[in-house]
């Protein structure tokens, strides 16, 4: 199966999404144009580029309360046009009055939302295998760096540098020789307040 990257255009003519298609930074990605707005805010995207005169008056009071709330966002917000948005709004965004202004960067806008959106699923991805092994062991005291690998579908080298990540991170995680396996000190998680 295929991972595909979304692109979200809102607004725009077919050959300004035609322009999108021509500077996406990799094959993994796809243009998701759409004319529900709402599919934009539904749908996670590691772009969107938006004409901000054909929202209507709704759907830029949900744009603004949305990505308002839920600031700082992975994704790379591209409006187009003469945005009424707060200020701290406006620091999370990026406004060309024109389209012609945005396709002349496209390319380096979209390369740059590709990158951040990947160094955002990279930190996603990290931060949820070190639960599942910290998960894993106070639920099974001395399990091995084999199991926590198979159950990952992770390389055991993946899994020891988790473990060391974790240790500095102040978790006291041991290594028993006589069980040959990893066990909290005590059972007990720092992270999940056992202490």
């Amino acid at each position: 199966m295929r991972e595909i990257t979304l692109i979200g255009a809102y607004g725009l003519s077919e050959d300004q999404v035609g322009i999108i298609r021509e500077n996406i930074p990799t094959k993994k990605c796809e243009v998701m144009d759409t004319d529900c707005f709402s599919d934009i805010v539904a749908c996670v995207e590691m772009a969107d580029v938006i004409m901000w005169d054909k929202l209507t008056e709704d759907d830029k009071e949900l744009l603004i309360e949305f990505y308002t709330e839920i600031a700082p966002f992975s994704e790379t917000m591209i409006l187009i046009g003469e945005p009424d948005i707060p200020d701290d709004l406006r620091k999370e965004v990026s406004i060309y009055p024109t389209f012609e202004e945005f396709s002349a960067n496209a390319k380096y806008v979209l390369l740059g939302a590709y990158r951040r959106s990947k160094k955002s699923e990279n930190f996603s991805a990290t931060l949820a295998n070190s639960i599942m092994i910290l998960s894993m062991m106070r639920k099974k005291p001395y399990v091995t760096t084999k199991e926590l690998a198979e159950r990952l579908e992770l390389s055991e080298r993946t899994v020891q540098r988790y473990i060391e990540t974790l240790r500095v991170a102040g978790e006291w995680i041991e290594y028993d020789i006589s069980h040959k396996g990893w066990t909290l000190q005590e059972g007990k998680s720092i992270l999940w307040g056992d202490f």
